[in-house]
């Protein structure tokens, strides 16, 4: 999981810092874009798995699981940045786990940041 603790003292040291609040924004909106693109293309595979013609089905996934690699390398590259920021301010790591796209490693980093997605979702008031 996601270190919150380490989120949330971010968000505090900056604050009044609207370029960094950017920063940490722009990083966070990664991960509802990566959950975006998983439930797009999961749901058009259900939908149109038998009401569209063959190569057009498998060209239309193909693409959006490219989109869904892409939005998944954001979120590595968000999970990083993030890191990086925590550890120039003395905090641990926003990710305790090893940030790299190789397997297991992206597949783990992106179950956390899911996680956490699903997280603030069920906690919205």
């Amino acid at each position: 999981m996601l270190n919150e603790e380490t989120i949330e003292r971010l968000i505090e040291i900056y604050r009044d810092e609207p370029k960094m609040l950017a920063v940490l924004e722009r990083c966070f909106a990664s991960f509802e874009e990566y959950h975006a693109a998983i439930v797009k293309m999961e749901l058009w595979r259900k939908l149109y798995a038998k009401a569209v013609e063959p190569d057009e089905f498998r060209s239309r996934v193909t693409e959006m699981d490219r989109n869904r690699t892409l939005n998944h390398n954001s979120v590595l590259g968000s999970v990083s940045m993030l890191n990086r920021i925590a550890e120039k301010n003395g905090l641990a790591p926003v990710y305790g786990g090893i940030v790299d796209k190789e397997q297991p490693y992206r597949r783990m980093v992106a179950n956390d940041v899911l996680a956490y997605v699903e997280k603030i979702i069920q906690e919205r008031p």
